[in-house]
C-alpha cells in the first residue's frame, strides 16, 4: 500500500500541543506582524528523535510556568517589585516589545519535512530582525533552529556565527548506531557543519556524564572549547561564562545560545529526558543564564528538553522560564 506523504503546505499552521497560553502572557502574533528588534517567542514540540516521551510538552509547560511570573510581579502595579538580592525596584519595561508566535507545525515521523519547516520558519523570524526564544521539544530542534538563524545571518551579511552550549552532554555524535545523523545526540555536530560555523568558537558549558569516543576525538581534533560542572565552580559562574563569550564570539557576527535543562542537577530539574547527578544547582543555573544574558553577542537561543510527565510537581518547566526570564532580564526589564 502506498503511503501519502503530507506536504508542509498541506498542513495546518498551529501544532495541535498548542496550549493556548502566551510567554509572559505576551501578546500572540503572527510572523509577518514581527517588528525589527521583537523578541519573540515560538515553541517546538518535536519529541521523535529518540527522547523520551514528553518534550512535545514542554513549550505549553514553560509558557504556562512563565504566568506565574508575569502574575507575581505585576500585581502590585506599575511601581514594580523589589529585588531583594539588592534592594533595586524591578518591572517590565513600558517600552516592551515581546510576541508569542505559537508551536511551529510537526510532522512525525517525518524527519525530513520537519526539519525543513523547523529552519524554514526559522530563518523567516531571524530575517524580520527578531531575537528568537524557541521552546523545545527534544535537542534535535536545535540543528533546524541554528541553521534558520545561519541561512538568515549569512543573507544578511554576516558570515561567522559563534555557538554555545549549555548541557550536560555533548550532542556530537556523527552517526549513531540506532538513531543515526540526524536526532538529539546530533545537533551540535550538524550544526558544526554549517558553513559559518567554525568548531574554533563552539563552547560547551557543564558537561556531566559521559561522551562516545567519536565526540571526544571531535573536540580535541577540532580545537572547540568544552568546560565540565566541576570546572565552572572552580573558575566561579560568571568569570566562565565571560570566558566562553570571548571563545564564541571571537571575529564572529553573532553567537547562538542553545540550552538543555539536564545540566541541571535532577535532584532539582527531574523533568527531562536523562537523569543526571551532581548537575549545576538550581541556583548556579540561574546566574549561568543571567550571565549570558548581558551579552550583545547572543542574537538568539532555544531551550530544549523540559518533559513535564516526568516532574508532576512542575518545577523543572517553572525553572525553565524563571531561568528564561533571567536571561532576557536586560532586555526586558528596567530596574
Amino acid at each position: 500500500m502506498e503511503v501519502a506523504i503530507v506536504h508542509p503546505a498541506d498542513r495546518p499552521k498551529r501544532a495541535p500541543y498548542t496550549s493556548g497560553v502566551t510567554f509572559l502572557n505576551c501578546r500572540s502574533i503572527e510572523d509577518d506582524e514581527i517588528e525589527p528588534g521583537m523578541i519573540v517567542v515560538g515553541g517546538v514540540p518535536c519529541e521523535f528523535t529518540g527522547s523520551t516521551i514528553g518534550p512535545r510538552l514542554g513549550p505549553a509547560a514553560i509558557r504556562t510556568a512563565s504566568i506565574v511570573i508575569d502574575w507575581r510581579w505585576r500585581e502590585p502595579g506599575p511601581d514594580g517589585v523589589i529585588d531583594v538580592r539588592d534592594g533595586t525596584v524591578v518591572r517590565f519595561r513600558d517600552d516592551l516589545s515581546l510576541g508569542d508566535v505559537g508551536d511551529f507545525t510537526m510532522y512525525p515521523p517525518q524527519l525530513e519535512p520537519t526539519t525543513e519547516a523547523i529552519r524554514t520558519r526559522m530563518r523567516g523570524i531571524v530575517a524580520r530582525g527578531a531575537f528568537p526564544v524557541m521552546l523545545g521539544g527534544d535537542h534535535y530542534v536545535s540543528f533546524p533552529l541554528i541553521a534558520g538563524y545561519h541561512d538568515a545571518k549569512l543573507n544578511a551579511g554576516e558570515r561567522k556565527i559563534g555557538y554555545i552550549q549549555v548541557d550536560a552532554h555533548l550532542d556530537l555524535q556523527d552517526d549513531n548506531p540506532t538513531h543515526g545523523t540526524h536526532w538529539h545526540g546530533s545537533n551540535a555536530r550538524r550544526a558544526s557543519e554549517l558553513p559559518g560555523i567554525d568548531p574554533r568558537n563552539m563552547v560547551w558549558l557543564g558537561l556531566l556524564d559521559v561522551a562516545w569516543r567519536d565526540e571526544w576525538d571531535f573536540v580535541q581534533r577540532s580545537g572547540a572549547t568544552i568546560v565540565t560542572v566541576d570546572q565552572m565552580r572552580d573558575r566561579g559562574i560568571e568569570r566562565t561564562v565571560a570566558e566562553a563569550l570571548e571563545v564564541a564570539g571571537r571575529d564572529c557576527d553573532t553567537v547562538y545560545l542553545t540550552v538543555d535543562i539536564d545540566v541541571v542537577d535532577s535532584a532539582a530539574a527531574s523533568g527531562t529526558g536523562y537523569t543526571n547527578f551532581g548537575g549545576l544547582t538550581s541556583r548556579e543555573f540561574l546566574r549561568t543564564l543571567k550571565a549570558l544574558g548581558q551579552s550583545d553577542k547572543i542574537g538568539g537561543i532555544d531551550f530544549v528538553e523540559v518533559t513535564p510527565p516526568r516532574d508532576n510537581s512542575g518545577v523543572t518547566a517553572y525553572l525553565a522560564a524563571l531561568s528564561l526570564v533571567e536571561f532576557l532580564g536586560r532586555r526586558i526589564l528596567e530596574r
